[in-house]
């Protein structure tokens, strides 16, 4: 059986076409119909300073900034409670990203991380709590700690900025 060059190009051509526009269409209705209603939600709750979403595997990755916000567990819990539902089952991550000043970085990387983490290990929270609290005088900083069954929910503030960290405690 004997295909004409030209049919043959026609053909992978139209082929690489077609692949080419449903990768495209896939990307635009993941963009614009599937993300749309996250963006806007997220957009206009009062505490997000910037959202990010990102595809990752079968997953959705939200990036999200915050304001100063008072109780960050509470916020968070609310951000994922909205993406649970506008996500209808897909599997998604929440990722509370920072912008801290370098003062507020370096507390967290040589001090507070360690109190935070042995607190997490031992459930001397008390403790850690007490520890907590030398470094606000030391430092003139302020340490706000949640804590619910899964996460310790981490907030530093200085009057320049503020630093979030969520930790799994298991």
């Amino acid at each position: 059986m004997n295909i004409d060059k030209n049919k043959l190009r026609y053909i992978i051509a139209a082929f690489l076409l077609s692949l080419l526009i449903l990768m495209g269409g896939q990307q635009l209705f993941s963009k614009f119909v599937a993300y749309r209603p996250l963006l806007k939600t997220f957009s206009q709750k009062e505490y997000i300073d910037q959202v990010n979403i990102k595809k990752q595997t079968g997953s959705v990755i939200l990036e999200i900034y915050l304001k100063d916000v008072d109780n960050l567990q509470e916020t968070y819990e609310d951000i994922y409670n909205t993406a649970f539902g506008l996500l209808k089952g897909r599997p998604f991550a929440v990722k509370i990203l920072n912008k801290p000043d370098k003062n507020l970085e370096n507390i967290y990387n040589r001090e507070v991380q360690f109190i935070v983490y042995e607190g997490i290990k031992t459930g001397e929270f008390i403790k850690m709590r007490s520890h907590l609290d030398q470094l606000e005088a030391k430092y003139k900083i302020d340490i706000s700690v949640f804590l619910d069954a899964e996460n310790l929910y981490l907030k530093i503030k200085n009057d320049r900025s503020v630093f979030y960290k969520i930790i799994k405690r298991s």
